[in-house]
């Protein structure tokens, strides 16, 4: 089996993959990848592992990563980067995509073989376009829903953090509904308008899909996203892994 590994900014994502059909996933903070000891007892067990591949834009935390790796799985594990890929890159500098957003151009043109679109909800939230050739075209970064309501409450003397989620009402009536109004709200403005920008600037038709951990949210009300993929980056993972073979 593959264990492929999404180190992100907040989380670590892993699925084992046998066949291509995933039939284990998981995930911790990333905090506890800091620790050599901490990352080994948070992996799976190397039972059927026989190859790991991983997506990671933490650089701090390679060494630990690689020895982890070896530690427990005995194998030398594939890094996604730009050349890994083998997408062609329509970007000023391939070297400065982020390993996440390869992997979900990878699996989106994979899973669709169209045009398409990938609106990730991480640490930050991203665009990620792919051609009708399956080159990745660029997109855009925002700070994601989290990052954002942790930034109003940490910049100011008084506004608090509050839980995102959809609020009672748009015009809020106290601080907190206030807030999650223009984060929830703004954020599908945001995206929508992003969207119907990149389609009309691409000139063509595209499939929207999103992943995250808060693309539910987001996607349940957005007239443009189409579909949530939960596993999307982690099959990704799995999908240049393959294309190295």
């Amino acid at each position: 089996m593959l264990l492929a590994i999404d180190i992100g900014n907040t989380n670590v994502a892993f699925g084992l993959f046998e066949g291509g059909t995933l039939r284990q996933d998981g995930h911790f903070e990333t905090q506890r990848a800091r620790g050599l000891k901490e990352l080994e007892a948070s992996l799976p067990d190397s039972k059927g592992v026989d190859a790991v591949a991983i997506s990671n834009v933490v650089p701090a935390l390679t060494q630990n990563l690689f020895e982890a790796v070896r530690n427990l799985y005995n194998q030398k594990p594939l890094w996604v980067n730009a050349e890994t890929a083998k997408i062609p890159l329509r970007v000023d500098n391939p070297r400065e995509v982020g390993a996440d957003r390869l992997c979900n151009a990878a699996a989106a043109w994979e899973k669709f073989k169209k045009a398409a679109m990938v609106v990730d909800f991480g640490t930050a939230t991203t665009l990620d376009i792919i051609t009708a050739k399956g080159e990745y075209g660029g997109g855009a970064i925002c700070p994601g829903l989290e990052m954002a309501g942790k930034s109003l409450a940490e910049g100011t003397a008084q506004l608090p953090k509050v839980k995102i989620q959809k609020p009672k009402r748009v015009v809020g009536r106290n601080t907190v509904e206030c807030i999650q109004a223009g984060l929830y709200h703004g954020y599908i403005g945001m995206i929508d308008h992003l969207v119907r920008l990149s389609i009309k600037e691409e000139g063509c038709s595209m499939k929207v899909v999103a992943t995250g951990g808060l693309a539910n949210l987001i996607a349940r009300e957005s007239k443009t996203i189409e579909a949530v993929e939960p596993f999307l980056t982690l099959e990704g993972v799995y999908y240049i892994w393959k294309r190295n073979l």
